[in-house]
């Protein structure tokens, strides 16, 4: 009898926990569903996707900071719009980090990216050198880029991987109106102004 009782409480705990379970994932979904991407995309002409479920594919775009396509990764929250007539696409989503106990936990994080024309790879980082981690150390197309964020000092203060097609910064903190429209004007302002020997440049 006592063994049946603890299988019926075993199973009553099992249910209960599943029913939790469920609900929170139906309000996850429907908030992901419901994101405020999706009438930002019916208002600028553009293409949305929850991340949860098929749906439609980003023309380009990277995932940050993997740097690996977005297609590839389909869970990503994400919408595509244009900017100055320049692709754009701005990114909702988590990435993990290693707390002070050892455990991996996970903040929010946006990325704001543009696409640009096939180049080398381009990192600039505030308080930091310029890089270009696939061309030979000391290249002529490196310096080139170094004297030019020198001498453009406004666009050295906000990290920006230029990579795979795209021109991407990103930030702490879920993606707002205000901050994905800054950062792109940011990214079609830096690449307007980039010098031309950088798309010039073959990318292998």
């Amino acid at each position: 009898m006592a063994t049946v009782l603890f299988v019926a409480l075993i199973v009553v705990v099992v249910v209960v926990a599943g029913a939790i379970w469920w609900r929170s994932n139906s309000k996850f979904v429907e908030g992901r569903e419901e994101h405020w991407f999706k009438a930002f995309a019916a208002e600028r002409a553009g293409t949305f996707h929850s991340g949860v479920g098929p749906g439609p594919a980003p023309t380009f775009g990277v995932v940050h900071p993997t740097g690996r396509p977005l297609a590839d990764r389909p869970r990503e929250t994400w919408v595509e719009y244009r900017t100055a007539d320049r692709p754009t696409i701005a990114i909702d989503g988590q990435e993990p980090y290693r707390r002070s106990d050892d455990h991996t936990a996970f903040r929010d994080v946006h990325v704001t990216q543009v696409a640009v024309p096939p180049c080398p790879e381009l990192r600039i980082v505030p308080g930091k050198a310029v890089s270009m981690p696939t061309l030979p150390p000391d290249s002529r197309l490196e310096g080139e880029l170094a004297r030019w964020v020198s001498q453009n000092p406004r666009f050295g203060r906000r990290p920006v991987v230029v990579e795979n097609g795209s021109a991407r910064t990103w930030g702490e903190g879920c993606a707002t109106r205000a901050n994905i429209a800054a950062e792109a004007d940011y990214l079609v302002e830096l690449v307007a102004q980039l010098p031309s020997a950088l798309w010039e440049h073959s990318p292998r």
